[in-house]
């Protein structure tokens, strides 16, 4: 389209020309250069001035005659003539300087040989452990041009020492310290110990499995050992394959990357003139994880040796356990305590319950009368089912829970329940069918609990579905359990000669629910099926996995130190009761003592994976909730933010398998201890209780399960429950997983996509309230109400009284803790005011986001927000870093900022999706979609961070948000594909290299195999500006005001980082600024950034015409930003110019026109038009 003059209708010639100069004006910034600093007015005006001519910071460059001496690699170098050489005394000093800060260089009063002796240290650890290794790719990586010299100049030369055996070296002493302490660090070298723990715990369950069935079939205990001493190797093999497959599997990709992470190191040093090739790579890793296959071979019967021992020992330990029962049994009835009948009620654990025997069964018999027959074959005539003695027993037992059961659904307004009730009163069904679908749907029905039918029928060693299927058997006793004769018989037909024909007429008249409500429930069920998948794959990388394992680390050290005071107030308690009663003694000193060890260090012992500990713990676990399913099953599957009753892929359980395994492993952990604190304060324990074969209360056990599920931060709250603020957190929770992601479309922050760890989150927050003087106040309140009441002489009141003192004295316990973990982070960070409150310091002063390692980061804010508010530095903005630390939630500012602000201004029809607006949105809700999306392919970032391990290129961060494009759809499928790309491996690298304000690029990831095996995200060493900003409460973000572009802004700041590293760096480090006072200072730094910004944008702005013209283009970035930063009027009125001009949006026009530059006519158009209608 020819164009004329836009502006020929337009009658304000006289201005067009002063708007055109002022469009290549930025608007100014408010400085402070109008402040009078009085004498220092002049000097300060100077400074917020500077030229940019400025020379570099400059580093000493290499000695060179030094650097040539290092090139002959052939000639070696005794220690001692390091000791005595100047030269690289010197080098080195720098060296260390640059490599782990100022204070890391030559000690003051430190001699040459333990200098040199550190340097060499530093040297071996790049060497032999692999946290160092890539801590020193890292480094070199970044390192300018100066530095790289020196470190390659310096390692060629340490590269002439002799090995430590030989003459000249270092000493074997010496170098064993050295090696021994690069392996104790190494987080591999414990993966070996972690894969042999799994073996030897696998081997102990088989080997005892095998000593019991033999002991079983008749054999003597030696008898059967010795045949499982005869099966050492199979037993050793068998459980051992996976483990030391994995170990050979790991073993040979750390060989892989030690060598293509040396060959990069050996490249920068002139060392070899290529990185190692991947047939080199592949060829080292093989080798070394074929000698970890061989040596592991070795262990193979150690395993099937250590299993069966430890074996024998847990049976020995059990047998103990129960003689042990047996006589506190016989001790009571002696007293008259307890009925003598109790003491023929002990059974023998039985290791193959009935129910496997059914599962051995024909399974091609389908029919339930057919099965119920076949299960009741099959059990032994003992059982509560068949023995006439018990009959009756259970029958009652079973036939009161079903009927309590259904009364409760007649009443429930659950619409499963009332489906239920009606699908089986108005289908006429007897009380034996009425009872089988009851049981076989009993897990769909709200309201109900299924812990009392479930414990009744597992003592029977059955399943649900097969006491159901039992119950249909009409040729033995059991089956006539539940006839129409029964309780439940009675009931339904009262129920049916109510009103039977009630709901039918309703129905009829006001009709059923219709099939699109039964659609969108289907789809609202698709939709949380998916959005649970998605969360749960969110936690499946390795480094998850290890943070979730420093986190229990960390809550167990907290639970040692509450436990060790709530029992050292109990037993304290019980000490001065007992001298008080005459009955002191020191049996009970010594005992009380015991005891508080194993409060307090109860759960620790229970996590010995190398011990029997861990062993034991699972065991008891297993037994006593052997006749409780549906707890077992909260034990086993419940996933942070999944239910034991939710639905997984096995795919997706199965990439959860390492997070689950550690769950679990804390959780028995916490439930031993717990229930074993607990029993030893009422005479026995659990392990005593495991072996007897008796169950405990559902109460007891289901308290237990809470805590360990509290522990592991799975628990769901519940309403009326006893944590604080219970009942808030459980609608919190489920609102949130009702709602879904879908919140976030419309820009709600509610819902999986703001908050996708809800669970979590009310699980963080109780437990900073139970360990935090609030804590504690409520314990002092509780120890004076039950003090009050144990006063008093009504036993109900005493009773009520002594669970206040137990609730006081572990409210109490955890305040303490809390309260000490609050000023510790206080002293943390008051002398640490250079970082950001949630950053701890490496050795060699890179930063470490502690964010992920809970509950460290909820301490640190409080402890942060402390010293601030003692400095007077509170910033704004503390509110949301206080909610983040507290609560682990890191809140979106992009569609739930934006999207509900906008959204009826670009979607009113498909030419306002076209406008700026439309963009904004579209790109809002892609990018959330995408996030969404990407979620779901977390396991995919493992692949990438090992990639990036591997190659400088992959490790290069990318920017997903720079977008190109014209018009809502363009812009929101580049910003959708984008932020999928980011997290995959190889497509990232199509991204463009992000840019940043304070620093020239590219910027590498650090470690990010370190980050996989450690959980630690490390970010690259603060540089001058940056720690200035670190002072001043300042972002890196909030440096540049962003133009309305992406690509804008990435090209301002490529100018910017270069300008502030170099220029600014200087600036900071002259006398005259830092000589100002921190107020003065501020408002120096704050002008410099502003100049040094103005004139980033003139540069990126020149650049960005250069490389248009190159391209053959007539827009850049900047002239869609400048369009974008117009106000909303201004874009309409000139959408509505060029709609009366040429019928189209100016984006339709940009986008059919790409060689005329709308963008710029548009924002004269709007800027004029704004002020041409007064």
């Amino acid at each position: 389209m020819e164009k004329d003059n836009i502006f020929s209708s337009i009658q304000f010639e006289d201005e067009l020309e002063e708007e055109e100069e002022q469009l290549n004006e930025e608007k100014k910034d408010v400085t402070f250069s109008s402040i009078q600093f009085d004498d220092e007015k002049e000097e300060e005006k100077e400074e917020v001035t500077p030229t940019l001519d400025l020379e570099k910071t400059q580093v000493p460059s290499v000695d060179t005659e030094y650097e040539q001496e290092t090139l002959d690699l052939s000639k070696k170098k005794t220690f001692q003539e390091f000791v005595e050489d100047n030269n690289f005394l010197k080098e080195a000093d720098l060296y260390m300087q640059s490599r782990f800060g100022k204070d890391e260089g030559r000690q003051e009063g430190e001699s040459n040989k333990d200098f040199t002796k550190r340097f060499i240290e530093h040297y071996r650890h790049v060497n032999s452990n692999t946290l160092d290794l890539m801590s020193q790719v890292d480094w070199t990586r970044s390192a300018n041009d100066t530095d790289k010299s020196r470190y390659a100049t310096l390692f060629r030369d340490i590269e002439r020492l002799p090995d430590f055996y030989e003459e000249g070296g270092t000493g074997t002493f010496d170098a064993l310290m050295d090696y021994g302490e690069s392996l104790l660090t190494d987080p591999l070298t414990y993966f070996g110990f972690g894969a042999g723990a799994v073996a030897k715990f696998g081997a102990t369950k088989a080997a005892k499995k095998l000593i019991l069935d033999g002991m079983a079939k008749g054999l003597t205990k030696e008898a059967a050992t010795q045949e499982a001493k005869r099966q050492s190797l199979k037993l050793g093999f068998k459980a051992g394959a996976v483990p030391l497959a994995t170990e050979t599997v790991v073993a040979g990709g750390e060989g892989a990357y030690a060598s293509s992470a040396l060959s990069e190191l050996e490249k920068e040093a002139g060392i070899r003139d290529e990185v190692a090739s991947a047939e080199e790579i592949a060829l080292t890793g093989g080798i070394t994880g074929a000698l970890t296959l061989g040596l592991g071979s070795f262990a193979i019967p150690a395993i099937g040796k250590l299993g069966r021992g430890a074996a024998v020992k847990n049976i020995n330990l059990e047998e103990t356990a129960r003689d042990a029962y047996k006589k506190k049994l016989r001790d009571k009835a002696s007293k008259g305590k307890v009925d003598e009948k109790q003491l023929d009620e002990f059974d023998p654990v039985n290791e193959e319950s009935i129910v496997d025997m059914v599962n051995k069964t024909d399974s091609s018999v389908s029919e339930d009368l057919a099965q119920g027959r076949k299960i009741l074959e099959k059990l032994d005539p003992a059982t509560e089912i068949t023995s006439a003695t018990v009959n009756l027993e259970m029958k009652q037992r079973v036939s009161k829970i079903v009927l309590e059961t259904f009364q409760d659904l007649t009443k429930s307004s659950d619409k499963a329940a009332q489906d239920f009730v009606e699908e089986v009163t108005v289908g006429n069904d007897k009380a034996m069918v009425v009872t089988k679908k009851l049981l076989e749907r009993l897990n769909d029905l709200k309201g109900v609990d299924a812990d009392d039918f479930d414990m009744a029928v597992s003592r029977a060693g059955l399943t649900r579905d097969q006491f159901a299927k039992i119950v249909m058997t009409t040729s033995s006793d059991a089956g006539k359990l539940l006839q129409t004769d029964s309780a439940l018989g009675k009931f339904l037909k009262e129920y049916k000669e109510f009103d039977p024909k009630f709901k039918s007429e309703f129905e009829k008249k006001f009709g059923k629910e219709d099939a699109t409500t039964s659609m969108f429930t289907k789809a609202h069920d698709f939709m949380q099926r998916l959005d649970r998948e998605r969360r749960a794959l969110m936690v499946t990388q390795l480094s998850t996995t290890v943070r979730n394992v420093a986190t229990g680390g960390m809550r167990v050290t907290f639970d040692i130190g509450s436990n060790l005071t709530e029992s050292l107030m109990y037993n304290l308690g019980r000490g001065v009761n007992s001298a008080l009663k005459g009955e002191f003694s020191t049996d009970g000193i010594q005992k009380g003592v015991a005891d508080i060890v194993r409060d307090t260090f109860g759960t620790l012992s229970n996590l010995n994976v190398m011990g029997s500990g861990a062993f034991r713990a699972s065991e008891i676990t297993q037994q006593l909730l052997k006749y409780n399913p549906r707890l077992a099953a909260q034990m086993d599957r419940s996933l942070q933010e999944v239910g034991a009753d939710q639905s997984l892929s096995s795919i997706t359980r199965a990439l959860n398998k390492a997070n689950m395994a550690q769950d679990i492993l804390f959780r028995k952990a916490v439930f031993t201890a717990r229930i074993d604190k607990q029993l030893r304060r009422m005479g026995t324990n659990a392990l005593e209780v495991a072996v007897s074969g008796k169950t405990l209360p559902k109460e007891m056990l289901q308290s237990a399960i809470e805590e360990s599920l509290y522990f592991t931060f799975a628990r769901m709250p519940k309403e009326g429950g006893d944590k604080f603020a219970d009942t808030v957190a459980s609608k919190f929770v489920k609102l949130n997983e009702a709602l879904g992601p879908l919140p976030g479309l419309v820009g709600v922050p509610l819902g999986t996509g703001q908050f996708p760890y809800s669970r979590f989150m009310a699980n963080a927050m109780q437990m900073q309230l139970d360990y935090s003087p609030v804590g504690g106040a409520v314990g002092l309140m509780n120890l004076t109400k039950g003090a009050w009441n144990v006063l008093k002489k009504d036993q109900s009141y005493k009773d009520l009284g002594y669970k206040q003192l137990g609730k006081a004295r572990e409210e109490l316990g955890k305040g303490m803790v809390g309260m000490s973990a609050i000023l510790a982070a206080y002293k943390y960070r008051k002398e640490n005011q250079d970082s950001n409150w949630y950053e701890m310091k490496s050795d060699d002063e890179r930063t470490v986001d502690i964010r992920p390692f809970f509950p460290l980061a909820p301490y640190l804010i409080m402890g942060d927000l402390w010293v601030k508010w003692e400095n007077d530095t509170l910033k704004r903005g503390v509110g949301q870093d206080f909610i983040e630390g507290m609560t682990g939630a890191i809140f979106r500012n992009g569609a739930s900022a934006y999207v509900i602000d906008n959204m009826f201004l670009g979607f009113g029809s498909a030419d306002e999706f076209n406008t700026l607006e439309g963009e904004k949105i579209a790109e809002k809700v892609s990018g959330y979609i995408g996030e969404l999306v990407g979620g779901a392919l977390t396991p995919a970032r493992v692949l990438k961070d090992i990639e990036a391990a591997f190659s400088k290129e992959a490790s290069i961060i990318r920017d997903s948000r720079q977008i190109e494009g014209i018009g809502a759809k363009e812009r929101s499928l580049k910003t959708f594909q984008n932020s999928l790309q980011r997290n995959l491996p190889f497509v990232h690298k199509n991204l463009p290299e992000k840019q940043f304000a304070t620093r020239s690029g590219p910027v590498y990831e650090q470690s990010t195999l370190g980050k996989q095996l450690t959980g630690r995200r490390f970010t690259p060493k603060k540089n001058t500006v940056e720690q200035e900003l670190v002072r001043f409460g300042m972002e890196e973000f909030e440096l540049l005001t962003p133009t309305g572009d992406k690509m804008a802004d990435s090209y301002i700041k490529k100018f910017l980082g270069k300008l502030t590293e170099e220029n600014l760096t200087k600036e900071i480090n002259s006398d005259y600024y830092q000589n100002l006072s921190p107020k003065k200072r501020e408002a120096s730094f704050s002008n410099k950034l502003k100049y040094y910004t103005k004139v980033a944008k003139e540069l990126a702005e020149g650049l960005a015409v250069k490389e248009a013209n190159q391209l053959g283009k007539s827009i850049t970035p900047f002239d869609r930003a400048k369009y974008v930063k117009l106000s909303t009027r201004q874009r309409q009125l000139a959408d509505e110019y060029y709609l009366e001009k040429y019928g189209r949006t100016v984006l339709d026009m940009q986008r059919e026109e790409p060689d005329f530059n709308h963008y710029l006519n548009a924002v004269l158009i709007g800027r004029e038009l704004s002020k041409a209608y007064q």
